[in-house]
């Protein structure tokens, strides 16, 4: 056997044992958001609430929706949302805003 086809399944192997570290795909709600209450900015990668900025765990999508997922189990759903606007909606409270794309 090569040396290269020995290192195949050395690099494949590696490769299976990386894991990323938070979503990372450009999503459509990155940006900054007037969701009335506060300015609301995502990130790939992180939620600010006008406050604190939170890490993102794990992003869900269905069409034009999307479920953000936290530590300690806080979620949020950002609805329809498109290149002006979107809906806010708290798992934990059940508080929706509407918001536009700043």
């Amino acid at each position: 056997m090569t040396r290269r086809s020995l290192a195949l399944p050395v690099f494949l192997g590696l490769a299976a044992c990386v894991q990323q570290t938070g979503p990372s795909e450009p999503y459509a709600f990155v940006g900054r958001w007037d969701c009335g209450v506060s300015v609301f900015t995502f990130t790939n990668t992180t939620y600010n609430n006008g406050d604190t900025t939170y890490p993102i765990q794990s992003v869900s999508r269905d069409g034009r929706n999307y479920t953000l997922r936290f530590a300690n189990g806080y979620v949020i759903a950002l609805a329809a949302v498109t290149d002006t606007g979107l809906t806010w909606v708290s798992g934990a409270s059940g508080d929706q805003f509407n918001c536009r794309r700043l």
